[in-house]
């Protein structure tokens, strides 16, 4: 999760980068020294005694570490000279309104500049009251490509580099991001640097970076088996935080597999896959702090409930706790101390955990799951329910950042999914975590998904609420799919508001008719939507003449609190489907008098088989 962003200063907030090329060429051509935009180059994201060394390898003479440290101070001098005449003009607008945004949605802020006069500056442009810590080039040990400056920041911030953003112009800042753990954003030079993690336009573009905070964004992500043949067809999705996610759709769809690229198990041919704000395309799976339950359980017969759950805990490794304490002096001291404390020139000692560990977290995830009772037994003792609970188990007991669900429930019974649909939904709600589920039933997909992406063929249909896909569906197939009984689908001609199914002609309200963008239609033609459960049959409420139609009885479907009918309708190939009175036995050829509710029909267009609603 990503809680705050670390800026570099120059070529980042400001640009100054001219100040140093004139400070610079002042002091190469008062020593005799050649100096060009080429050497400049080099100069960028370096401290100021390493930028020196490099333009003395052009000298003539060799200097003595005095005279190094004076000119260092020379050129300091000759900068802050240039620096006295920036204010707060010297800002983009939009930098400055980025940043707002980022303070106002709660991110923390930090400077991480090798530069000793960071601050000067920030207070020169107006930029210090955003920041809540700065990290400058005061007391620095080590300069860049350690990351020594931002893991400063990190420590006065008080915030994992996991779950911070540095954002850099130059290879040796994304360099030393990388190298701390932190995720490393580029702007300008360093948005085209191999190493960058997220690649950047414009400074505004971290907002788009702090939308995708803890989610998944989904850009044009393609999978093609054979050449010209595509499972996966230029998806583009954002799943927020905690979201509950379904892909929906018939099999071939491409659901799975968008669900395996995810996970890292089916190589991408195309697009890019971020997790909090990171590429992982190239992340192998492991690394990715993702957890998938798989529709046959996949657990292990020879082991028990508990000794499943706990697997992934016993072969895993943390780091050794230890207090370490940073010493103020001497350098070398506190050199030894940036060793020990972060693992970027000295590895850290890793441990298995404790089996008393490892037995106290799976009781914590037995209980959540109501499986305490069941840890001794073996996964051939348990029912599927159980055995499910038991791959969830295993999941949660990881605390990823994303949880994958493949057709968890499709083995099982039907009372059994529909009380597992149930605790999964339960167990969402307890973790707080972003679920994606993959399942081809559209009724798990409306009861289960706070989002829902209906897929076909590789093609998102539409990606919105239940409800919305219910009530609005983008197109005929959304329509079709979502919902049961199935949408009813009869051609009809429209004109002048007026709608003619067979040899009835009904009137459209005016109410609706200024949702549908009937104009685009061209000829008269337009394919009717009706919902079996948005007609009323004669002898119940809401039954209205001026809009009813006669059907015969080819099937009756009893189900206790309703009865499906389905029918013969004139205008219509094949059966029209309607909610009968539950009351009332109907048998084979009886004639049925029905009304449509002409605010509930959806209109299509019978060539694109678009939908004529107008969203607004």
């Amino acid at each position: 999760m990503i809680k705050g962003f670390v800026f570099d200063l120059d070529g980042v907030l400001v640009f100054t980068d001219h100040f140093h090329y004139l400070s610079w060429k002042a002091i190469a051509d008062e020593e005799g020294i050649e100096f060009n935009e080429q050497i400049n180059n080099q100069l960028r994201g370096v401290s100021r005694k390493d930028s020196l060394e490099i333009i003395l390898r052009k000298a003539s003479k060799t200097y003595t570490e005095d005279e190094k440290d004076a000119l260092c101070e020379k050129k300091n001098n000759i900068y802050k000279t240039y620096l006295d005449t920036m204010s707060e003009k010297d800002v983009d607008p939009d930098t400055i309104e980025t940043l707002k945004q980022l303070k106002a949605q709660g991110y923390k802020i930090a400077l991480g500049s090798s530069s000793k006069n960071a601050k000067y500056i920030l207070n020169k442009v107006g930029l210090t009251p955003y920041f809540d810590a700065i990290s400058d080039g005061v007391g620095l040990v080590h300069s860049k490509p350690d990351p020594e400056v931002f893991l400063k920041a990190s420590d006065m911030l008080k915030i994992n580099p996991k779950e911070l953003v540095v954002v850099e112009d130059a290879e040796a800042g994304i360099n030393a991001a990388n190298a701390g753990k932190f995720i490393s954003v580029g702007i300008g030079e360093a948005s085209k640097y191999e190493k960058t993690q997220i690649s950047i336009e414009r400074f505004s573009d971290l907002l788009k970076v702090a939308k995708a905070n803890s989610g998944i964004v989904i850009e044009d992500l393609c999978k093609e088996y054979t050449p010209g043949v595509k499972a996966v067809k230029d998806v583009n999705l954002v799943i927020n935080d905690k979201e509950f996610l379904v892909l929906v759709g018939p099999s071939g769809c491409g659901k799975s597999t968008i669900l395996r690229m995810i996970a890292g198990l089916e190589e991408i041919s195309g697009g890019r896959i971020y997790i909090g704000g990171k590429l992982i395309n190239d992340v192998e799976p492991k690394d990715r702090n993702i957890a998938m339950v798989f529709q046959n359980y996949a657990l292990f017969p020879n082991m028990t409930v508990a000794q499943n759950i706990g697997f992934c805990l016993k072969i895993s490794k943390v780091l050794r706790e230890k207090d370490y304490k940073c010493p103020t002096s001497p350098k070398k001291l506190r050199n030894l101390w940036y060793k020990v404390q972060y693992p970027f020139v000295k590895k850290l000692k890793y441990r298995h955990l404790k089996k008393e560990e490892i037995d106290e977290k799976v009781k914590s995830v037995a209980e959540i799951l109501g499986l305490t009772q069941y840890l001794d037994r073996k996964p051939g003792q348990l029912s599927g329910g159980q055995r499910q609970r038991v791959a969830l188990g295993r999941a949660i007991i990881r605390n990823p950042e994303v949880f994958l669900f493949d057709e968890p429930l499709s083995n099982l019974d039907a009372k059994m999914r529909a009380t597992m649909r149930t605790e999964i939904t339960k167990l969402h709600n307890r973790l707080q975590t972003t679920f994606i589920y993959v399942t081809h039933d559209q009724v798990e997909a409306m009861t289960m998904g706070t989002k829902i992406v209906v897929l076909k063929d590789g093609v998102v249909q539409q990606y919105d609420t239940p409800a919305n896909i219910y009530n609005r569906p983008a197109n005929k197939f959304v329509a079709g799919f979502i919902g049961t009984p199935q949408m009813n689908f009869i051609d009809a001609k429209y004109l002048d508001s007026q709608l003619t199914i067979g040899s009835k002609t009904i009137d459209l309200t005016k109410e609706f008719l200024a949702n549908q963008d009937v104009e685009s239609l061209g000829e008269n033609n337009v394919c009717v939507g009706i919902r079996p459960r948005s007609v009323k049959v004669m002898d119940q409420e809401g039954y209205d003449e001026k809009y009813a139609f006669e059907g015969t009885v080819n099937v009756s479907e009893q189900l206790g609190d309703e009865v499906l009918l389905y029918l013969t309708v004139e205008g219509k190939d094949g059966d029209f489907t309607i909610a009968g009175n539950p009351k009332k036995q109907y048998k084979i050829g009886d004639k049925v008098k029905f009304s449509i509710n002409p605010n509930e029909i959806h209109l299509f267009n019978p060539v694109t088989e678009k939908t004529l609603y107008i969203s607004k």
